[in-house]
């Protein structure tokens, strides 16, 4: 007796001498067409899958003709929307551990996987542990002449929009440590058990249907350690039995919220079934997985340097993703003014150059096969920049005038130049609009150093800028004093050092310098450090330096916290106030006290000394951010 294969095969090699001849059957309910021809134009698939492999509509229909080949480890098999592949009797596919297929259809274009002959069924496509897939838009056909058309071992997988129909046995089998995300599914025509669960899958089932008419239960729980976790909503059991749980002494399926028929829901379900609350106004809609498009683009050469005007861009959005959709699958729209004018362009990377400078949004807006929509803008500069020009002189210690009558454009007459100053350079401009030839004066109101930012605008918005440093610095103050004591007050008010009598051998000129300030690490000081601080100095009045003066002196110091957080952006503390005086060879602590917003000190040494706030190192680039 011959064997089917040969008789199958043999009748195949026997009509395909027939020119009129053609393999015919129909599927109720599909779009798919009725007829296919013996020998159609397509792709044969012989053997393993061992490297990633994307099966395209221009290589459609895919026969698999070996009984059984797999998805090995490491490969990931893409099936494009459109895509039939025909499955020879008996033929399995595996997706091995650490393998995935990716079937992503459409509305409009669904992939379908089916039997290649009426006469003949064919196995499953069968899930491994630590494989991956995810389906969408797919019909599953006239399979599961064993056990089911999908079988789930493990791993994470994702039935999206699909169709589940007229297979022999179980649509779908779960049996293992599955994670299974079904929504929008149709099953309809299955001659066994829809969904036969087992053995710690966890399945979570929305927007679904559920219509067999002739078949078993909808979803049957067997008694297989251990429960696996099921939960279904918003979805239709239209069939003559619902949920059955095998388990319900140990777990309860989670049923609430679906349509059960006319007749009470209690009818439908076995026990360990949780079926309350129940719709009751009708079937519902099947609702599929619906994420808008993630969008993103690239725009080259960089958009935020201005080149000259007509210079040439490319656009790419080719990263541009959706989880329920390819690429090829999206609809794109180029927004080049965005004034919402239509599309400009729907490539994926298209080119384009602009014919006035200045600044220009473009916008892209990605629009999936669900309707769905994604956007993004970007910005890019186009035109000559203005060359900056600042100059500045100091008319006191703490007050500058500045101009930038230097300044110049390709494009414009200096008179058409707009300037904005930036007295410290934090990047917000702190004055409004003037002629480039406007000198304008400012006073700061504290010592330090400061990031003077000139912007110079042109007449189409393109800004050029330039920086340059300003050290607020008051002079040195001296006072004399003799034998009987006296005091001596900084400049700017913020250091008073007073000598009590007797505190000087002879008559001496006590002088003060300010310093700069820069933050500074626990610990002990660096001797190599820009300290905010005062050299506090002892000359003989013929001008000789003396090394000291015998005695104790007393050094007021008032305090700014505002301008440590303000100016210098640190975090700010008094117990964090340190008082510091160069030994020679290191700084050395000088014990201190804060009193009604001044540190006091006392020493017997002159020298240059250090006010420092200890703020943590990683402070220290908020500072230089100024530059």
């Amino acid at each position: 007796m011959m064997n089917w294969r040969a008789s199958f095969f043999g009748k195949l090699g026997v009509l395909s001498l027939i020119c009129a001849a053609s393999l015919s059957w129909t599927v109720a309910g599909l779009a798919a067409p009725p007829k296919q021809d013996l020998a159609p134009a397509g792709t044969d698939i012989l053997g393993n899958i061992t490297t990633s492999t994307t099966w395209g509509l221009a290589g459609s229909p895919y026969y698999i003709k070996a009984q059984e080949i797999r998805v090995t480890s490491g490969a990931t098999l893409t099936i494009e929307p459109g895509v039939k592949v025909y499955i020879w009797p008996d033929g399995r596919i595996h997706v091995d551990s650490g393998s995935a297929i990716i079937a992503k259809g459409t509305p409009s274009q669904n992939i379908v996987f089916d039997r290649v002959s009426p006469t003949y069924t064919w196995k499953n496509i069968r899930h491994y542990a630590g494989s991956t897939s995810y389906y969408r838009y797919v019909q599953f056909l006239w399979g599961g002449n064993t056990e089911g058309s999908l079988y789930y071992e493990g791993g994470t997988h994702v039935l999206n929009n699909c169709q589940v129909k007229n297979n022999k046995r179980q649509g779908i089998v779960a049996n293992g440590p599955v994670n299974l995300r079904i929504a929008g599914t149709l099953f309809e025509g299955n001659k066994l058990k829809t969904i036969w669960v087992a053995s710690g899958a966890n399945l979570t089932i929305t927007g679904s249907t559920f219509s067999d008419p002739d078949g078993d239960w909808s979803i049957y729980v067997s008694n297989y350690a251990p429960p696996p976790t099921i939960s279904v909503s918003d979805s239709n059991f239209l069939r003559n039995l619902g949920v059955y749980n095998e388990q319900y002494a140990v777990s309860t399926v989670d049923a609430e919220n679906n349509y059960w028929g006319p007749n009470h829901p209690s009818t439908k379900v076995g026990p360990g079934v949780d079926y309350s609350p129940w719709l009751s106004t009708g079937p519902v809609d099947r609702v599929g997985i619906t994420t808008p498009p993630t969008v993103t683009f690239t725009v080259a050469p960089d958009p935020s340097v201005a080149r000259p005007v007509g210079t040439e861009y490319t656009f790419d959005a080719s990263d541009t993703t959706d989880v329920e959709d390819y690429l090829s699958s999206l609809d794109v729209c180029w927004d080049w003014e965005d004034d919402g004018g239509g599309c400009d362009s729907t490539a994926i990377s298209p080119t384009h150059s602009y014919a006035s400078g200045g600044w220009h949004t473009a916008r892209l807006t990605v629009t999936d096969t669900d309707g769905l929509t994604g956007t993004l803008t970007q910005q890019i500069l186009s035109g000559w920049v203005p060359t900056a020009t600042l100059n500045f002189t100091q008319t006191t210690w703490a007050q500058i005038e500045v101009d930038a009558d230097g300044s110049d454009d390709v494009e414009d007459d200096p008179e058409d130049l707009k300037a904005y100053w930036d007295w410290d350079g934090d990047g917000v401009w702190d004055t409004g609009a003037y002629s480039i030839t406007t000198v304008v004066t400012h006073t700061y109101s504290h010592i330090g150093r400061y990031w003077l930012t000139l912007g110079v605008e042109d007449t189409e918005g393109v800004v050029g800028t330039q920086t340059r440093v300003v050290d607020i610095i008051p002079p040195a103050a001296s006072a004399s004093v003799d034998g009987s004591g006296g005091a001596l007050v900084s400049t700017d008010g913020t250091v008073t050092v007073t000598l009590g009598a007797g505190a000087v051998s002879g008559d001496a000129v006590i002088t003060h310098t300010p310093w700069i300030t820069v933050p500074m690490g626990y610990g002990e000081l660096p001797g190599d450090f820009t300290y905010q601080g005062f050299g506090l100095t002892a000359q003989s009045l013929g001008g000789q330096p003396i090394s000291g003066v015998t005695g104790t002196y007393t050094i007021s110091v008032e305090y700014d916290l505002d301008y440590y957080g303000d100016v210098l952006g640190l975090w700010s503390d008094t117990s964090m106030l340190k008082l510091y005086r160069w030994s020679g060879s290191k700084w050395v602590l000088v014990p201190s006290t804060i009193d009604s917003g001044q540190l006091i000190a006392t020493t017997d040494s002159f020298g240059d000394f250090a006010l420092v706030l200890e703020a943590k190192k990683v402070y220290l680039p908020l500072v230089l951010e100024s530059y």
